[in-house]
């Protein structure tokens, strides 16, 4: 079988290959806590050896430098603590205290494993998992931003490497919403409240992708309420 096109949008696969060697196995079974050091030790070394690709972390997501330039963000000091409140931040915690006190356990891995086959755009992997474990259509994250496996489709709002854009998301989104997904469910990132449908019309990786109206108009079918509903 073919598998679907994926589109990464250039600074998330420059997120994506600053980590990749970090996302192994007993990397997912250590806690979250510590998966998160693990990636605000690599931003500080990152930063340290000149690699902008630290600079979309720090944007989006430094309490004091978000939607700051790259050049600034490279010409400012960065430390462990910076990067620690940024990780944590991106991850869906108020803060770094919040992360340490929130995840002393790993992740979901059944959760995970569900996210890694949705962005994939592998629907017959997934189709199967939420057969077996029907429960992870309501289930949420494990990380701050507490999102369901349908905020995903919004490739807005979660950690940095998953916000890739696979070209069936379509699909995708059917397979979720034929096993019962809460096209209204609200997540915990941007302060709260925020639904699949909101995250995704936001999000600039989706249109760069040209699938945000088929996927829109799959999640206002199954009753998705919009901004002027």
């Amino acid at each position: 079988m073919t598998k679907p096109d994926i589109y990464v949008n250039p600074v998330v696969q420059a997120v994506r290959q600053l980590h990749e060697d970090l996302f192994t196995e007993a990397f997912r079974r250590l806690s979250i806590r510590e998966q998160l050091q693990r990636q605000a030790q690599r931003i500080v070394e990152a930063h340290e050896s000149g690699s902008t690709a630290v600079a979309t972390h720090v944007t989006c997501w430094h309490p004091q430098l978000v939607g700051h330039s790259v050049d600034d963000i490279m010409s400012h000091e960065l430390t462990l603590r910076d990067a620690r409140e940024t990780i944590a931040r991106e991850y869906g915690f108020s803060n770094w205290a919040d992360a340490e006190a929130r995840g002393t356990s790993p992740p979901n891995r059944e959760f995970e494993a569900a996210v890694d086959a949705l962005l994939a755009g592998a629907v017959t992997d997934l189709r199967a998992m939420l057969e077996q474990w029907p429960s992870l259509i309501h289930q949420r994250s494990s990380f701050g931003h507490r999102s369901t496996l349908l905020h995903y489709v919004g490739c807005n709002g979660v950690e940095t490497y998953r916000q890739v854009v696979p070209l069936n998301l379509a699909d995708v989104a059917r397979v979720l919403i034929e096993a019962g997904a809460d096209v209204n469910a609200p997540a915990e990132m941007y302060g709260g409240n925020c639904t699949a449908i909101a995250l995704l019309i936001t999000s600039a990786f989706p249109a760069e992708a040209g699938v945000v109206d088929d996927v829109v108009q799959v999640l206002i079918d199954a009753g998705a309420e919009t901004s002027d509903d």
